[in-house]
C-alpha cells in the first residue's frame, strides 16, 4: 500500500480593482471622520451609509463565493483521506489491544519473578515489597540483575538506617518505629528531636513547678513559725498577767465563791487576736486561768 497524490495546480492569484478602492476609501473615510451632517443632510447621511454597506456586502460575497469554488477539490480531498484513515484505524486497534495484552502479560511475569527475588534476598521483618519498588524495574531494559543490586543497596541502607535510630541518646525507639512505617530516615529522626524538645519542656517545667511550690512551703513555713511564737509570747503574758490577777482578786473573793467552780482544762487553736480577746473575756467574767 502506497499513497499517490497526482500533481495540483495552485490555483491562480485572483485580482480585483483593490488599489483603487483602498484609495478611495481611504481618502473618503478620513473625510467621514471629521464631517458633521446637519439636520438636513441626514437623508444624504443615510444614503451614504447604505452604499458603504453595499460595497461592503459586496466585497464580502464575492470573497465566500470564491472561497468556496477554491476550497471544493480540498475538501473532497479532505474527506478521501479521513475515510482511509477511518478504515486503517480499525486494524491499528485490533493489533495495539494485542501488544498492549502481551506487554502486560510479560510485566506481570516479571513482577511474579521480582516478588520471588525479594523474598530470596533478606529484607527485614518490617519491610514490603510495596515499601521498595520502583515501577521501572518493569521496564524490559531493566534487568533482573540490576534489580536484584537495586534490593540489596536498599537492604543495606535501611540496616544502616536502624543503626543509627537505635543510637540515639532519646527516643531512639519512638524514631525506629516511625521510620518503620515510611523508610525516611530524615522523617524519623524529626520526629525523634520532636519528642526530645517535648520532653526537655516538660522536665523544665516539672523542675519549675517544683522548686516554686518548694518556696511557697518555706515561705509557709516560715509564717507559721513566726504565728505559733507570737502567739505563745502572747499567751505567756496574757498567763503571767492573769496570775497575777487571780492572785490579787482571790484574797478579795469569799471562800464560798471558790467553793462553786471547778478547774477545766482545754486547748484552743487561736490567733494573737483571738488569745488577747479570751484574756479579755476571763478577766471580765473573773475567770482564773492557767498555761496547760
Amino acid at each position: 500500500m502506497e499513497l499517490k497524490v497526482n500533481e495540483v495546480a495552485i490555483p491562480e492569484q485572483i485580482t480585483f480593482n483593490y488599489e483603487e478602492l483602498r484609495n478611495e476609501l481611504t481618502e473618503k473615510v478620513s473625510m467621514y471622520e471629521t464631517l458633521v451632517y446637519t439636520d438636513e443632510q441626514i437623508k444624504e447621511a443615510k444614503e451614504d451609509k447604505a452604499n458603504l454597506n453595499k460595497l461592503k456586502k459586496a466585497l464580502n460575497d464575492e470573497r465566500i463565493a470564491l472561497e468556496k469554488k477554491y476550497m471544493q477539490p480540498f475538501e473532497t480531498f479532505k474527506a478521501q483521506v479521513n475515510d482511509i484513515i477511518r478504515i486503517i484505524d480499525k486494524p491499528i486497534a485490533v493489533i495495539d489491544k494485542q501488544v498492549k495484552e502481551f506487554e502486560q502479560k510479560e510485566k506481570d511475569e516479571k513482577l511474579e519473578a521480582i516478588k520471588e527475588m525479594f523474598a530470596s534476598v533478606g529484607f527485614q521483618p518490617f519491610v514490603n515489597l510495596e515499601m521498595i519498588f520502583d515501577n521501572k524495574w518493569l521496564n524490559k531494559t531493566f534487568s533482573m540483575k540490576k534489580i536484584e543490586d537495586a534490593m540489596k543497596e536498599r537492604m543495606f541502607q535501611i540496616g544502616n538506617d536502624v543503626k543509627t535510630l537505635n543510637d540515639l541518646p532519646e527516643f531512639g525507639f519512638e524514631a525506629l518505629e516511625i521510620y518503620k512505617i515510611t523508610l525516611d530516615i530524615n522523617m524519623a529522626l524529626a520526629e525523634g528531636r520532636k519528642l526530645a524538645d517535648i520532653q526537655k519542656k516538660k522536665k523544665e517545667q516539672q523542675e519549675a513547678e517544683e522548686r516554686r511550690k518548694a518556696e511557697l512551703e518555706a515561705l509557709n513555713s516560715a509564717v507559721c513559725e513566726r504565728m505559733k511564737e507570737e502567739r505563745e509570747d502572747a499567751v505567756e503574758n496574757m498567763t503571767a498577767e492573769a496570775d497575777t490577777e487571780s492572785a490579787t482578786s482571790s484574797d478579795n473573793v469569799p471562800e464560798q465563791e471558790h467553793t462553786n467552780k471547778e478547774w477545766v482544762s482545754f486547748s484552743c487553736l487561736l490567733s494573737i487576736e483571738d488569745a488577747q480577746a479570751l484574756g479579755q473575756f476571763f478577766k471580765s467574767r473573773n475567770i482564773t486561768y492557767r498555761q496547760i
